[in-house]
């Protein structure tokens, strides 16, 4: 039976099972008896050494070979063995060699470190004893300096500290070098104050040898600005010049100062209880002033100077030194460290002193200047330096502006502008110490000027009884005049002010001041807009009266004298200019608007000359002389006409043209942005026409007055030659429905002139577009 099922036999064996399982059953053999179950498990026990029996038989040869292999295996693995062992006891003999060798070569090493540690101790303490002997045979401080330069490192070497044949060395090793030290510090100190370079020279040469140059210059500026500091209290306390003085020169200990780093104590002991004292008063202010005086203008002149000295001894003696490279901008560093200084203590001052201080800046950038002056430098601080003082300062002076303005109830007056002017009089003078004061007070001054117009605009009148010239000027206009002169004064009033300031006063703040004058300009040019209005608006239906002139197309009219538009325009003209214009006192605005009125008189006159027809060649003389009495006309206004330009030229070239003939006046030069548009030659040409030719307007169905405004609002000349152009289109219908061969004798000469001018612009616009 195969060995497989023999196996399952067994296990499915309910008696066999309850002994196989991890779990013994003993339900499944408590029906058997012991002998039973002896019995039974010694029949299975028998089953399976037979079947073992018979496998073992079966594979005999099998086994037989494995047990052969297995001797074999058995034989290498103890040949194996012994070759370990040998290695392993070569490999012990081996370590044992070579760690006796190691630790000969460690313990040797040892040896030789503690010899060498010992030889670099000999060493130093020869080096240390050789250079304090030459130590004690030099004299020369310098010298003595690059001694001790090259003992330091040997002085505080601890080893060499436990040795004690080299303590006295070493103990006077340290005592010359603070010795030199302070010797050195000493006479840095006596010859900055003294101005001694020499000696400066020979205490920085002393402290570049021993390697203390930059600790020496950052020690001295910190006890400068300590010593700054301290003054600044004191001033600020209110001590007296002369208790300020004394305590400066009662400084005779200078080596202490580069030592230790502290402020003096108060000349006056506080606690609980003190009486404080009045430093609101006179006195203390004068006292706070003469300090800061002295303060600006001599404390620190000296310290700038021993500054300036120190770094002329670095520059000049040791420029090419690498240890002073660094140090060449000390002063600069000095500078900009005492600048930090000032801003800090006086804007974080008590609020009495901060009060004082903004009340009397100009006194301090004074004070300031004198400074930079004597040091005659302009670059030692910058212009905010103060600038937490400038709010309080500029706040006291707007409000003694302003108060100059406190009592207008209606308008002011001129008594209004000269108090004003004189209360900037006093501030401007006041802040021409510094150019940035000056800037910020004439901002303050622009800003009261500005509400002084803003007074004057709320009292200004407008409307229809402010804009008439035809009678008398009534109580708005000579309200609106008086106001303007008022202006007028109070800008006149200060241009003087800045002229008296004189060349001492910044440019640029006297150039914000007169650029400011333009907002009150501004204001009389709105009042005298009004009566240009007017009067422009008069001269133009007085000159589209001209149409209706009688006689123009006769050709018995005279040409004495002028027409009888003309008589009324010269009328109005002096009339109205008199009364409502020359009360103005700005002559110089006036004349300006002068020149506007003229301008624009010529212009409507122009304008209404070029259209008017028929006009017979005796009208046109009348014209002609016409221009010549509007020349007169507008002289009252405008003294020099030639000082308005073009369109005085255009007034001429006009009363040239007026009786050209038409051959000629078709050959005039078409120039884009000439002195004649080409325009005002086509409407000529057609006052030259019959009356199938009409002119533009007509053809449009246009009155007089409408093409004049049309040609106010229509200024370009592509807008203007289209105009004419529907009037020549309008004609050329007119011929082509009456099937006539014959045009107007003007209309070649028209059509021609014409195609000519558009074409010139047609090429200037393609210039502009490729440009």
């Amino acid at each position: 039976m195969p060995t497989e099922n023999i196996c399952d036999e067994i296990e499915k064996d309910a008696f066999y099972k309850g002994f196989l399982s991890e779990k013994r059953d003993s339900a499944s053999t408590s029906s058997l008896t012991i002998s039973d179950q002896i019995k039974k498990l010694t029949d299975g026990l028998e089953i399976l050494s037979l079947e073992l029996q018979s496998q073992v038989r079966n594979q005999h040869g099998a086994l037989l070979s494995q047990a052969t292999h297995a001797g074999r295996l058995d034989t290498s693995l103890n040949t194996v063995v012994g070759h370990m062992e040998r290695l392993q006891n070569g490999a012990n003999r081996l370590r044992n060699h070579i760690g006796g060798q190691f630790a000969i070569v460690e313990s040797q090493t040892k040896v030789l470190g503690r010899l060498h540690d010992a030889s670099h101790i000999l060493r130093s303490c020869g080096n240390l004893l050789q250079l304090a002997n030459k130590l004690r045979n030099t004299r020369d401080p310098s010298k003595q300096a690059a001694i001790l330069f090259e003992l330091e490192p040997l002085v505080e070497d601890m080893q060499l500290n436990k040795i004690d044949f080299i303590r006295e060395d070493r103990a006077f090793v340290i005592s010359s070098r603070q010795r030199l030290n302070n010797l050195a510090q000493e006479d840095l100190v006596n010859g900055l104050r003294d101005g001694k370079e020499a000696q400066v020279t020979g205490s920085i040469q002393i402290f570049v040898n021993l390697q203390t140059i930059e600790k020496c210059i950052d020690n001295l500026i910190e006890t400068f600005l300590n010593e700054i500091t301290h003054s600044i209290k004191e001033c600020f306390a209110g001590t007296d010049v002369a208790t300020l003085t004394s305590s400066k020169l009662s400084q005779t200990d200078p080596s202490k100062e580069l030592r230790s780093i502290s402020s003096s104590t108060s000349s006056a002991p506080k606690g609980p209880g003190k009486t404080p004292s009045l430093t609101t008063s006179q006195h203390f202010r004068t006292k706070l002033w003469k300090s800061l005086t002295w303060l600006m203008t001599d404390e620190l002149f000296d310290y700038c100077q021993q500054i300036a000295l120190l770094q002329k001894c670095l520059l000049n003696e040791f420029q090419n030194t690498n240890a002073f490279k660094e140090n060449n901008d000390i002063q600069a560093k000095f500078y900009k460290r005492l600048e930090n200084l000032l801003r800090t203590s006086f804007s974080e001052c008590a609020p009495h002193i901060g009060q004082c201080l903004q009340e009397g800046l100009p006194n301090l950038l004074s004070a300031t200047k004198v400074l930079q002056s004597r040091l005659s430098s302009n670059e030692i601080f910058g212009e905010n330096i103060f600038e937490s003082l400038e709010a309080g300062y500029l706040s006291k002076c707007g409000a003694n502006l302003k108060a100059t303005l406190l009592g207008v109830i209606d308008s002011p007056t001129t008594d209004n502008a000269d108090n004003l002017i004189r209360a900037a009089s006093v501030e401007l003078s006041s802040a021409m110490v510094d150019n940035r004061l000056s800037l910020l007070v004439a901002a303050a001054f622009n800003a009261c000027n500005k509400d002084f117009w803003t007074k004057i605009e709320a009292n200004v009148k407008l409307g229809t009884d402010s804009k008439q010239v035809v009678v008398q000027p009534n109580a708005a206009q000579i309200q609106n005049t008086n106001l303007a002169n008022i202006i007028h004064y109070h800008a006149e009033g200060v241009k003087r002010l800045v002229n008296n300031l004189g060349e001492k006063f910044p440019p640029e703040a006297a150039a914000s001041i007169i650029k400011n004058l333009n907002q009150g300009k501004n204001l009389i040019l709105a009042i005298l807009q009004q009566l240009l209005e007017s009067m422009t608006a008069t001269v133009g239906i007085i000159l589209l009266s001209m149409h209706r002139e009688p006689g123009l197309n006769s050709d018995k009219l005279s040409t004495a004298g002028p027409s009888l538009y003309m008589k009324e325009l010269q009328d109005f003209l002096q009339r109205s200019w008199s009364l409502h214009m020359l009360p103005f006192a700005d002559h110089a605005t006036v004349s300006e608007c002068g020149e506007q009125i003229a301008t624009r008189c010529i212009e409507l006159f122009v304008n209404n000359l070029s259209i008017l027809r028929p006009v017979s060649s005796a009208g046109r003389s009348r014209l002609k002389n016409d221009c010549s009495h509007l020349e007169n006309a507008l002289k009252p206004i405008v003294e020099n006409l030639s000082s308005i330009g073009k369109p005085y030229r255009f007034l001429r070239a006009m009363s040239t043209l007026i009786t050209l003939p038409i051959e000629q006046l078709a050959q005039q030069e078409i120039e884009q942005d000439g002195l004649i548009p080409c325009h005002i030659i086509l409407f000529l040409l057609f006052t030259h026409a019959g009356s199938e030719l009409q002119s533009p307007h007509t053809a449009a169905n246009w009155s007089n007055e409408r093409l004049i405004q049309w040609l106010d609002g229509h200024t370009s000349d592509r807008e203007r030659l289209e105009l004419v152009a529907g009037a020549i289109h309008r004609y050329r219908e007119i011929i082509r429905r009456k099937n006539s061969t014959q045009y107007d004798p003007v209309y070649p000469l028209l059509s021609k002139y014409f195609e000519n001018a558009y074409k010139i612009l047609i090429e200037k616009r393609s210039e502009k577009f490729s440009s």
